[in-house]
């Protein structure tokens, strides 16, 4: 399959250029783990993509790597609409954190690994595939998890912890509050590794993002059973990081109990 030629401003060519000169410490790290195709893919450095340059990016798989420093805990706002940006196009972000890359980089590359593998072994969602619920609309149903969807109202999460339901399916935890978004969206999504529970960055990481494609993988059973607006919290209660697999089928019989719990009347 041909690659995915992503556009850019050719104006950052001269500066990605400059980059590769002027690369950072755990940038040099990394490289020397993940270039020669040793993930089984081949990565580039200081890419240009849009009007953005990330640090390291796979064209087979519209992968991108980047390293964030100290500075990036007062961007988030800007790296956030980056990510935003960069999914539009079809681009995956993984965000790994510059001490991680520095001090536990067997973590490191046993996350970026992981994230290949799923990549390469991912397949397109089967549209014949029966739910015990309704199936998706149609054969265009989005299967994304796009910004608009993802909860990040302050003053929402304080009500949803103070008066919010919860259900359990180990190793999940849902907290829900039925609520109204302006902008329509049906339900809005956060999740939640514990920082107490998984000390490495990289590891919440990979916890959070196991949650966000387990739940992308599901959508459809919430958006095709419920009506109204709904807030979700999905909390990760297990102690050590968990296979795709597992949180996938915990995810799926946690949404199923909140279909039935809420909206049992209408289940077909």
């Amino acid at each position: 399959m041909k690659n995915k030629i992503i556009p850019y401003n050719p104006k950052l060519k001269a500066f990605a250029k400059q980059l590769r000169k002027d690369s950072t410490l755990s940038e040099v790290l990394l490289w020397q783990k993940i270039k020669q195709r040793a993930l089984g893919v081949q990565f580039h450095r200081q890419v240009p993509l849009l009007e953005y340059i990330v640090d390291f990016y796979c064209h087979e798989l519209l992968l991108a790597i980047e390293i964030d420093g100290v500075s990036h805990e007062f961007k988030y706002d800007k790296d956030a609409q980056r990510e935003q940006q960069l999914e539009k196009v079809g681009v995956h972000l993984v965000r790994l954190q510059d001490s991680e890359v520095k001090n536990n980089m067997f973590s490191v590359l046993m996350t970026l690994q992981e994230v290949v593998s799923d990549m390469q072994s991912e397949k397109p969602y089967s549209k014949k595939e029966k739910t015990p619920l309704r199936s998706p609309q149609g054969d265009n149903f989005d299967l994304s998890f796009p910004k608009k969807e993802k909860l990040t109202n302050k003053k929402i999460f304080e009500t949803l912890f103070a008066e919010g339901k919860n259900l359990r399916e180990f190793p999940l935890k849902l907290i829900y509050l039925n609520t109204n978004f302006k902008d329509e969206v049906p339900v809005k999504v956060a999740v939640v590794a514990p920082k107490r529970q998984f000390k490495s960055a990289v590891d919440r990481n990979r916890i959070k993002r196991l949650l966000r494609e387990a739940y992308r993988h599901n959508k459809p059973l919430i958006f095709n059973n419920i009506e109204g607006n709904f807030a979700f919290i999905f909390l990760y209660l297990g102690k050590k990081t968990p296979s795709f697999n597992e949180v996938d089928a915990a995810m799926k019989k946690l949404l199923e109990a909140f279909i039935k719990k809420e909206f049992h009347e209408k289940i077909d």
